[in-house]
């Protein structure tokens, strides 16, 4: 059975704060790394790169032999949203210098990135790209015969039904064939063993009966409750900072825009009329500037 105090990677706070959907998963991914030990971890779809460098930071925590890939055109979909320019300038800027001596980040699609990996090589594959029934699937038929045999294949969003997201029709049939567990908290979360040597460690997610897996859930989604929150409050932190900002500088505005010679004229003007404008004339106003 499960013992989390065999796994205390699982506290961990993300280093990466970066825009995600995925924040209520990192101990879960953080688990997972320790539990299984891959050789090969592949995250097809990076997006920003937060729950790449959450593998990325447990991995280097734990001190292990693994090889990282990120794959990803680093543009966007229309499911994640379209990337600005510089998201992968910056996104190199916090991995390279934690996570480059054993990590990538692989900008291709998906597709011609198969001819880098060895089949039967990969022993754990996030698949988060673009989130149709279609794609997901094309993406999962193609990549399977890389997995190896302790193989594990994450699915995010798997609890999204709209916005043409087909991520949950495509595990409600693909799970039947393999063993499996499901994460409902976070978008939901798919978890699926395609090889046939699960690690000893993983095995209880997949022969939980009905308790257990209310036991499991609810201890994923209270320590990812707390990922959640403290990143939802230092957003609002930053919002209320930048606020004040804003204050400031209408302040600022206000104040240079009170002292100005335009505004000097129009007081004269309102309060002693064109006389009292001539009287203390134009030229000593403007000498006072």
């Amino acid at each position: 059975m499960f013992n989390p105090l065999e796994h205390p990677i699982c506290l961990e706070f993300p280093l990466w704060q970066a825009e995600t959907a995925w924040a209520e998963h990192v101990p879960l991914a953080m688990f997972l790394i320790s539990a299984m030990r891959p050789e090969v971890f592949v995250e097809l779809g990076a997006f920003r790169g937060f729950s790449y460098c959450v593998f990325c930071q447990a991995i280097k925590s734990l001190k292990i032999e693994t090889r990282a890939f990120a794959v990803d055109t680093w543009e966007g979909d229309d499911h994640a949203g379209k990337l600005e320019a510089g998201v992968l300038a910056e996104l190199r800027a916090h991995h390279d210098p934690l996570y480059a001596d054993f990590s990538r980040l692989v900008q291709s699609t998906f597709d011609d990135a198969l001819k880098h990996f060895a089949d039967r090589s990969v022993d754990l594959l996030h698949v988060d790209g673009f989130h149709t029934f279609e794609a997901v699937q094309h993406d999962f038929q193609t990549w399977l015969p890389k997995m190896s045999e302790k193989g594990i294949v994450l699915f995010h969003d798997t609890n999204v039904r709209e916005r043409g997201f087909g991520v949950w029709k495509f595990w409600a049939n693909v799970k039947e064939k393999y063993p499996h567990f499901e994460f409902l908290h976070g978008y939901g979360l798919g978890v699926l063993a395609v090889g046939g040597e699960t690690a000893n460690e993983l095995k209880f997610l997949f022969k939980a009966g009905e308790s257990e897996t209310q036991l499991i859930r609810e201890f994923f989604y209270q320590l990812g409750s707390r990922i959640k929150a403290v990143r939802e409050f230092h957003a609002q932190e930053c919002r209320i900072e930048g606020l004040e900002n804003r204050v400031k500088a209408l302040e600022s505005y206000k104040q240079i825009v009170r002292d100005s010679k335009t505004m000097r004229l129009y007081r004269i003007l309102k309060t002693d009329g064109v006389g009292g404008l001539m009287k203390k004339g134009i030229k000593k106003v403007g000498q006072n500037e």
